[in-house]
């Protein structure tokens, strides 16, 4: 007994001390597996939706957290944790009822353990996705005093919705909000698009395709309207040896709006500059038109240039000889004159580059009986040339017998 009494003494702050120290960690340990509450929001994400659906409904956050971890995990947040719906099993149904999904937690640090958290489910919708198109409607910012507004030209007229099928049918209107400068300047930008419902109420969550359109508008202080014809502005030459045989455009005419005083001294309206530097064929092209600043167009400011482009054309004149043809055997045959001029027409190029020496003119002279006769002249001219005049046309043609044999000559001897 004194023995026994005598180990407990011995040492017995260090004793004391051990056992307080081992009381301590075992508090903590028995606190730091406490259940606590965490009380911030954690976004639900939904996914894997069907195809061809998509969410309309708003997915409540997860706001209440039970959890047990370590006290060295530190302080939690939003992105301590993964919150998500699985839609895969959800019906599509336009305008149908709420759908109640379980809410799939966890916690990304694997240190947390998660014991409960509120809300345990979420409401879904999900509607078939649709398509929509809709014609894009100006409306003007408040209009400075003194201004006049033309009409709106828009780039494009029309864009396409997509979204969930009961916000794309109840967009109204697709609306290009335009400002206007008190310094009265024409309106030619891109304007972003909205779309909203029959209460002027923006429609959320809508696809418009495209964003923008151009918006062009005649912004004066005094609005006036002219109708002038477009002239293409060509710069440059065509080819050596080739030249413009046809201009076009499409339209003809334009309605022009803009301040008085600029469509005053409009006389036509010009397109931009086409060069035409160097071509061979013939050219269409789609070009803008270039008006000064205080002016535009009614309509589209593109108009379609066509240029015919060919091969210059001209005449000219060679000498030639004349040439025989269907002579009898024997008989001789005198031709007076034995040259004349011919003159051939068609591409520059073509009679620049003929070899004279090949042209030949014709007298057929085939059946002609003995004597003198005129006998007309034919030529065929190389390809793509035509024969416009022979000087002269036809020539004198002296034909003689062959000689007969003297009577009473002596025959040679055998």
């Amino acid at each position: 007994m004194r023995r026994a009494l005598n180990f407990l003494l011995r040492n017995w702050p260090l004793k004391l001390g051990a056992i307080l120290l081992a009381t301590v960690l075992y508090s903590g340990l028995v606190l730091a597996q406490n259940v606590r509450t965490w009380t911030g929001q954690v976004p639900v994400d939904g996914i894997r939706p069907p195809a061809g659906a998509t969410l309309i409904s708003e997915l409540e956050p997860v706001t209440a957290v039970r959890y047990k971890a370590p006290l060295d995990v530190g302080v939690l947040g939003p992105t301590s944790f993964s919150a998500t719906v699985d839609l895969s099993r959800v019906d599509s149904v336009a305008g149908g009822p709420p759908v109640s999904v379980p809410i799939v937690l966890i916690a990304l640090d694997s240190r947390i353990q998660i014991v409960d958290f509120q809300p345990r489910e979420e409401q879904v919708q999900l509607d078939p996705v649709e398509e929509r198109e809709i014609p894009v409607s100006v409306e003007l910012a408040t209009v400075p005093d003194g201004i006049t507004t033309g009409p709106a030209q828009l780039d494009p007229e029309t864009v396409t919705l997509r979204g969930a099928s009961s916000r794309v049918n109840s967009v109204a209107r697709v609306v290009a909000c335009v400002a206007i400068d008190a310094s009265a300047l024409n309106v030619d930008r891109d304007v972003d698009l909205t779309a909203v419902d029959a209460n002027q109420n923006q429609v959320p969550n809508i696809q418009i395709d495209p964003q923008s359109v151009h918006v062009r508008m005649a912004v004066a202080q005094q609005i006036a309207n002219r109708t002038l014809p477009v002239v293409p502005q060509l710069t440059g030459v065509p080819a050596a040896g080739y030249q413009i045989t046809s201009v076009t455009v499409d339209p003809l005419v334009v309605d022009v709006a803009g301040d008085a005083a600029v469509l005053s001294q409009l006389h036509n309206a010009p397109t931009a500059p086409v060069d035409i530097t160097g071509r061979t064929t013939d050219l269409e092209a789609e070009v803008s038109l270039a008006l000064p600043a205080g002016a535009s167009i009614n309509g589209s400011d593109k108009v379609r240039v066509m240029l015919t482009i060919a091969q210059e054309t001209g005449t000219q004149t060679y000498g030639i000889g004349v040439s025989l043809s269907g002579e009898q055997p024997g008989f001789t045959y005198d031709v007076a004159p034995d040259h004349l001029n011919v003159t051939l027409g068609g591409p520059r190029l073509a009679l620049a580059s003929l070899d004279p020496t090949q042209l030949v003119a014709i007298a057929d002279v085939a059946g002609l009986p003995p004597g003198t006769r005129a006998v007309p002249l034919t030529l065929q001219p190389p390809e793509g040339l035509s024969v416009v005049a022979l000087d002269p046309a036809q020539v004198t043609v002296t034909v003689a017998p062959p000689p007969s044999p003297l009577v009473g000559s002596p025959l040679p001897p055998s």
